[in-house]
């Protein structure tokens, strides 16, 4: 195949008609998307959009490619990084050991090499939007934006305080609610510097708070229509240790206290009982299935396929451990399959749109936005990726959204577009040196991967070759 000429999408106004363009209603055939200084201003037929205006821009013929929603990680740790392979092997549990000493070697240059790092992986592997999770402060929060603008993804950013927690050196430090609900405020200011970015505000759960505290912050958020998130539900020490507590699991206590509602978004959500879901489905709460972190370190699988049946709002995320959206939609799929529907002989498994949603449609969703991107409609933000059709693994095509699950991989990634901006092209950014960038902090991501509070317990796979 020729190589894709992008210099149309370097335009304000351009108009694209691939042989596939992938809406909210299933795969198109012969229709055009126009885009006009980021905003999608037409979907249609060719025939019809042929038949329009002049003023319209001119169509750019992209045969033997496919154009579908870029890829929204609902659920990501930026200040993770540079450890994604010493997770290798390691049992659950792992916070403690080897993420936060991590993230508190962090100062706002290594925030600043951390975020761009992983946006830069997550641009290549078809993502759009990422929604972080942290408890950075201020100056950690502004490095963090900063690489976001250099990139030019479109950031859910994320930030908070504990009213108690112990650091990586088993310190303990208490805060005020008034100060972390300042800090919230803060962190809702600071996002106002770029379109782009949009505020959220995190906490520890029950770990780090009171329920009081937790349900006052939750209030904050919905007053403000910001996005609170919190892990939940996901490790069996979690759950026991709050029934001991409160005399109730996780989900139960947050919904006594007032936490649940479409402002919240809960990661992992993998131990839930018929109850608990109940209580996501009435509330509209948005939950984030992380699939692969499931495979490799984690107690359970969501039972997503209950989620979306059942209508809680639902995203796929990544949880810092690859970044490659079509290997996440190919986990999501397989996990339920395993997990939940072969023992019930369930062939379907969802089927492949599923999947495809909710890495889209459904992580905007999720996080709030699903208003101003995450589908190909009208009036909402133009973030897409050009896909390469022609390939062995994806010819013949006979159904094209089980395919993407299935067969596409990132090499078929032609062009990432966010905001009507065309941000990669053949798996590299445009507008910046990325092996320069690379090259530059390589050192430093090797000291952050290696700080001495990092505990392995399984420790390298060589470990364990027969002798």
């Amino acid at each position: 195949m020729a190589e894709l000429d992008v210099a149309g999408m370097r335009q304000e106004r351009f108009a694209l008609a691939p042989d596939i363009l992938l809406t909210p209603e299933g795969p198109q055939h012969d229709f055009v998307i126009a885009v006009d200084h980021g905003k999608i201003t037409r979907v249609c037929a060719a025939v019809d959009y042929a038949g329009e205006t002049p003023a319209l821009p001119a169509v750019q013929r992209l045969s033997g490619r496919a154009i579908i929603p870029g890829f929204v990680d609902a659920h990501t740790h930026l200040g993770e990084t540079f450890g994604k392979a010493l997770i290798g092997g390691e049992p659950s549990q792992i916070w403690r050991r080897i993420w936060m000493p991590m993230e508190d070697a962090l100062d706002p240059t290594g925030c600043y090499a951390s975020a761009k790092w992983m946006f830069l992986e997550v641009l290549r592997g078809g993502h759009t939007g990422v929604v972080n999770y942290s408890l950075n402060d201020g100056e950690k929060n502004a490095a963090v934006h900063r690489a976001a603008q250099e990139t030019g993804i479109r950031l859910v950013s994320a930030a908070g305080l504990d009213e108690f927690s112990i650091d990586s050196d088993g310190r303990e430090r208490r805060v005020s609610r008034q100060a972390i609900l300042d800090r919230a405020a803060e962190q809702i200011e600071q996002c106002k510097a770029s379109g782009l970015l949009y505020p959220s505000v995190c906490c520890s759960s029950f770990h780090g708070n009171t329920p009081d505290t937790i349900a006052a912050l939750a209030e904050f958020c919905a007053a403000r229509n910001v996005l609170f998130q919190m892990h939940s539900n996901e490790h069996f020490p979690e759950v026991h240790d709050c029934i001991l507590k409160f005399g109730k699991r996780p989900i139960e206590l947050f919904a006594e206290i007032g936490v649940l509602g479409p402002g919240t978004l809960l990661h992992h959500v993998t131990l839930t009982t018929d109850i608990e879901i109940e209580h996501l489905r009435q509330t509209r709460t948005a939950v984030s299935y992380n699939p692969v972190a499931s495979q490799w370190k984690g107690n359970a699988v969501a039972p997503a396929l209950a989620y979306v049946s059942r209508g809680v709002r639902m995203g796929i995320g990544s949880d810092n451990t690859r970044a490659d959206g079509f290997r996440a939609l190919d986990a999501a799929e397989s996990c339920q399959r395993v997990a939940h529907a072969m023992r019930v002989n369930d062939f379907s498994c969802g089927a492949a749109w599923t999947w495809v949603d909710a890495a889209t449609r459904g992580s905007a969703d999720a996080c709030g936005q699903g208003q101003s991107f995450g589908s190909l409609v009208e009036g909402q933000a133009a973030d897409f990726l050009v896909l390469d059709m022609e390939r062995p693994e994806t010819l013949p095509s006979w159904d094209f959204e089980w395919e993407l699950v299935r067969y596409y991989n990132r090499d078929q990634i032609d062009a990432v577009v966010v905001d009507g901006k065309l941000v990669m092209a053949s798996g590299r950014p445009v507008g910046w040196d990325d092996r320069s960038f690379l090259k530059e902090y390589a050192a430093l991501a090797t000291k952050v991967g290696s700080v001495p509070g990092i505990v392995r317990l399984h420790g390298p796979s060589t470990r364990y070759r027969p002798h």
